[in-house]
Formats: structure tokens, C-alpha cells, sequence
């Protein structure tokens, strides 16, 4: 085992001697294989020891109860429900309620109906018009034969459940997704659009929605994952995945939908666009990502003395160890929890002066050639450097771009095309009037610019105008109508799709 090097390193307390459950979390995902093969537990004297990755397949069970009747009062209403025995159980389903609904419920549970415990103090709904629905709750799990369900009616009528189920807690069973929050950015972006770049711990992390969460307030709004990527020598975005977030908000009552699905990516960046129409943008306060199910590790522990796991080799096999022929019997054994360490960095020996060489510079090139030249600002490794209006106006799209040292060598880069837009801000002359016309003159920093989008806003609410577009001494560029009937709400802006290379000097006509 000391040949082998890793790059990860994290010590295991076992929670007692014997059979051990470890549960897979993100740092281990961030830092391991996908399938986990390079994982290993060691003991003190450096020894392997043996495991098994542990998926659960089982289908959860779930009991219906018997429903007892509670007196209401003038702003309570509820029920008790009666599962016959005391059971192990994590989560309550409600059902047979008349849609539409949205409200508050405490949940307490019982052994005997005389010393209660709160388990959840949480919010139900089914609102078929906004396509939100959740009448299920989650709570720790313990041993429970009664619960006991107080709606608060201050707000809402009082409902009735049909029935009542809860479903028993079992480590063979899967468990609730795992989830982090991911570190987010706010970037550029154009009018009416909000963008984010979200940093993950690792790449290739099985991710299957984005939570966002938010401050407060109503939400119906569309949102788009991606992912730059790499094809053909540039780097794109990748659409991920697309949703409609919705949230509504009642008497302090939520109910809520902000979940994203996406496929898998592949790196370590994603980028959140969120069309924000007429609205200001989301208070967002988190970002959380949501995993696919994980196994959890099974392992035996003769002493209950600390271990040393390592991770982080992409060339090793998956071992294969004797606890194998025991893997059906896995399930139905009680287990102590393990516990992660915090992460340190293991002593690298494999692969030690095996990185290839690769060039940082390539041939020289004649400056003298170029007629525009730009000192860079100073970088070290990989960087990134966002091209400007002066760039794309004075460059042949691009191909002629070339980055060079102090020595005239070529330095070697990619182009990644980004979705969030480059911005300027321009200014309108004064305004000239002409019968029922008025005209403003634009004025862009510079020729040859590539296509893009001219913004108009206006501080005006209620109106209805025709706007051209079109050069001073020649044809019409583009054209629009332009309207507003809202005298409480801001005017939408107006969007004009400029062509290629558009003239540096035009007029807006209103």
C-alpha cells in the first residue's frame, strides 16, 4: 500500500467496534473517482481494510393510521393518527384533501398520547392552477405509534384529510438526497436577465437539480443551467437543463417549487440564467446543488480505533475483498455510524516526474505585422481575460487575435463564447424635434463592432410609439413598436437587434 500515492487523505472514527456505516458525502465525491474504486481505509499500522459500497434498492414501506378526532378551537383545527404499535417512521403523507389549499400544520408524535414531542412545523399544499403540490413531511426519525396534526386556521379555512400514512425508517431503504450549497457569483448581464456563475467542489459531481433559494416575495420565472465546454477548439455553453421557478407566498404560508433539473456536468462551473422579464432581480440568498442517490460504506472495525482514508487516483483498480461472500446479509445488520475527519493532502510518490511537458510558448511571431498591439495585463497559469468592444472592433473575428510574451512568442489560448453579454453604456444626444418626430443621434465607440442588441428604457409608463433605427445619410437599420399600458409598472424596455458591423453614427426616430 505505501507504493501507491493519493491525493486525498481524511481520518474515520468508527462509532464502535464491529459494523460500521459510512456515509458518502461531497468532499469525498469531489475528490474521488465517480465510482469510488480509489477509495481505501487503513488502519494505524498502515493495513487495508476491508469494505463494501452499499447501495439501497429497498422500497420504502409505509402504514396507514386510524384517524381520532381533536376538539378545534377558534384558530386551530386537527386530528390524531393511530398506527396500531409504536414504529420507527421519518416521514408523514397526507392525502384526500380538497385541493386547492395552502397551509400550516404542526406535527407531534407519540408512544403513549401523553407525553408529546414536536417533530415538524411546516407547510402543505396542493394549488393546481400554479402546478404546486407537496403534502408530504419530513422529520428525524424515532419511534412513534401516534401523531397528532394541529392546522392553524387564522388565515384559511379548516380542511380534512382522507387519510394518513407515514413511512418506516430503514437504513435499507434510500435516502433523502444528498446536498450542498454551492459558492455563486453575480455576473454582467443584459436588461430583464440576471446571471450567475456557480462554483462546485469538484467536477463530474452527480448532480440532478439546483435549489435556489430566495429572500421572500412571489416567483414565476424561467431559469437555464449551462456549462462551458470544450468542442471543436472553443469553448461553449452546454444547455443543462431549463425549469420555471415558481414560488407564492400567503399569510406567511409558502409553497414553492425552485428547483432546477439538470444533467450531469462535467466540470466545475455552471451558469444560472434567470429571465427576470419586468421584475428586479431575485433576492437569491443560496444556491444548492442536489445529488443522486449515494451508496454508503460498510466496513468491520475490530477495536473501534481510528482509520485513515485515502482517495484520489485515477489509475488504481477497484479492490476486491473477502467481506464480498457477506454482502447479502449487509442490510439486516446493526451498524454503528463512522465519522468523517477533516480533509488533508496525502504524501503524492505515483506518478512523482511522470507529468509530461507541455509547451507554454509557441514560435515567434513578427509584431511588426499587426496594426494594433495591447499590453496584457500581468497573469501567472491559467487565466482568463475578457475581450473588450476595442478587441472585437479592430480584430478579424477574432482570427487574427495573437497573445505574445516580453520575447515576441506566442502563448498559447482558447476562446470561450460566453452567454453573458458584453454591455455599453451609450449615450443619446439631445433631443431634436420635428412635427410629431423625435430624433436622437447614437454614437458607438467604434466601427466594425459585431452584432448585438440595442436597449432602450424610458422612465415614461403609459404609451404607444413606433422607433426606427436607420443611419444618418441612408437606409433604415431596424425598427419596433414600442408600448406600455401600465401606469403603476415600469415600461419594458426595448429590445433592437443590430446586424453586423453596424454603422457607427445613427439616428433613433420616436
Amino acid at each position: 500500500m505505501a507504493a501507491v500515492a493519493f491525493s486525498h487523505e481524511r481520518p474515520v472514527t468508527p462509532g464502535a467496534r464491529g459494523a460500521n456505516r459510512l456515509d458518502v458525502d461531497v468532499t469525498l465525491l469531489a475528490g474521488a473517482q465517480n465510482d469510488l474504486r480509489d477509495l481505501r481505509l487503513l488502519d494505524a499500522q498502515q493495513r487495508e481494510i476491508g469494505y463494501l459500497l452499499v447501495t439501497p434498492d429497498a422500497q420504502p414501506r409505509w402504514s396507514n393510521a386510524r384517524l381520532l378526532p381533536i376538539a378545534p378551537t377558534r384558530k386551530t383545527s386537527g386530528f390524531e393518527a393511530d398506527f396500531g404499535r409504536a414504529m420507527t417512521i421519518d416521514r408523514v403523507r397526507l392525502d384526500g384533501i380538497t385541493a386547492p389549499f395552502l397551509k400550516r400544520v404542526t406535527v407531534e408524535g407519540s408512544g403513549d398520547r401523553a407525553r408529546w414531542t414536536l417533530l415538524a412545523d411546516a407547510t402543505v399544499f396542493d394549488l393546481p392552477e400554479q402546478e404546486l403540490r407537496r403534502t408530504e413531511i419530513d422529520f428525524t426519525p424515532g419511534a412513534y405509534r401516534y401523531l397528532r396534526f394541529v392546522w392553524d386556521d387564522r388565515s384559511s379555512a379548516p380542511v380534512t384529510a382522507g387519510s394518513v400514512s407515514a413511512r418506516e425508517h430503514d437504513s435499507a431503504a434510500r435516502p433523502e438526497p444528498l446536498r450542498f450549497a454551492a459558492t455563486f457569483v453575480k455576473r454582467a448581464s443584459e436588461p430583464g436577465k440576471s446571471r450567475y456563475r456557480i462554483t462546485l467542489p469538484g467536477s463530474r459531481l452527480p448532480i440532478t437539480h439546483l435549489e435556489i433559494e430566495v429572500a421572500g416575495g412571489n416567483v414565476f420565472r424561467t431559469a437555464r443551467v449551462t456549462e462551458p465546454r470544450l468542442g471543436r477548439g472553443i469553448v461553449e455553453p452546454q444547455d443543462l437543463g431549463t425549469s420555471k421557478l415558481k414560488r407564492t407566498e400567503r399569510d406567511g404560508a409558502v409553497a414553492a417549487e425552485m428547483s432546477i433539473p439538470m444533467a450531469e456536468a462535467s466540470g466545475r462551473q455552471l451558469d444560472l440564467e434567470i429571465d427576470d422579464a419586468n421584475n428586479p432581480p431575485l433576492p437569491i440568498t443560496a444556491i444548492r446543488a442536489r445529488l443522486a442517490p449515494q451508496p454508503w460504506i460498510y466496513f468491520e472495525s475490530p477495536d473501534g480505533a481510528p482509520l485513515t482514508a485515502r482517495y484520489g487516483n485515477a489509475t488504481v483498480l477497484p479492490p476486491l475483498y473477502d467481506l464480498e461472500a457477506y454482502r447479502s446479509y449487509v442490510s439486516t445488520k446493526e451498524v454503528a455510524l463512522a465519522k468523517w475527519g477533516d480533509v488533508g493532502r496525502a504524501s503524492a510518490r505515483l506518478g512523482e516526474g511522470r507529468a509530461e511537458a507541455r509547451p507554454t510558448f509557441g514560435s515567434v511571431i513578427e509584431t511588426g505585422q499587426f496594426r494594433v498591439s495591447r499590453r496584457v495585463p500581468d497573469a501567472t497559469g491559467l487565466s482568463v481575460l475578457l475581450l473588450d468592444a476595442h478587441v472585437l472592433a479592430h480584430s478579424n473575428e477574432l482570427r487574427d487575435l495573437r497573445l505574445a510574451d516580453a520575447q515576441g512568442r506566442q502563448v498559447p489560448y482558447l476562446v470561450e463564447h460566453r452567454a453573458e453579454p458584453l454591455t455599453l453604456q451609450l449615450a443619446l444626444s439631445a433631443r431634436a424635434a420635428s412635427g410629431s418626430k423625435s430624433t436622437y443621434r447614437i454614437e458607438l465607440p467604434y466601427a466594425n463592432l459585431p452584432a448585438g442588441t440595442l436597449v432602450l428604457t424610458t422612465s415614461a409608463r403609459v404609451f404607444d410609439r413606433h422607433v426606427t433605427i436607420r443611419q444618418r445619410r441612408g437606409g433604415v437599420v431596424t425598427s419596433a413598436a414600442w408600448r406600455s399600458g401600465e401606469p403603476e409598472e415600469p415600461a419594458p424596455a426595448l429590445r433592437l437587434e443590430l446586424p453586423h458591423h453596424p454603422p457607427r453614427t445613427m439616428e433613433l426616430i420616436v
